[in-house]
């Protein structure tokens, strides 16, 4: 039973020296921009798109109701320029939203 106390005794202070570790994530920043592209593949998971920097794949996650290839959509995409966060975001928008805040 000593031992057993002398050996906690020696542990527990190695505990206390365990580093933190790292934080995962936030903060971050993202950009974000309006895109309009045309949907050129679909699958049950989201749809791959045609747009003005080329092709890009979105998750149907963001997209609600699947595309038909061929529909025009406007996009808001947010795309990380600080953290390690989520690299990019989509949300399907109307085409006007000149008059958001």
């Amino acid at each position: 039973m000593r031992n057993t106390f002398i050996a906690l005794g020696l542990f527990a202070p190695l505990m206390a020296c365990e580093p933190t570790p790292p934080i995962v994530g936030g903060p971050c920043s993202y950009e974000t921009s309006i895109i309009t592209a045309t949907v050129t593949e679909v699958d049950e998971d989201g749809a791959l798109f045609e747009g003005p920097e080329g092709e890009f794949w979105v998750p149907g996650s963001y997209l609600g109701t699947l595309p038909t290839v061929g529909d025009t959509l406007t996009l808001k995409r947010d795309r990380i320029t600080e953290g390690t966060c989520t690299p990019e975001m989509y949300e399907v928008v109307d085409a006007d939203i000149s008059n958001e805040d």
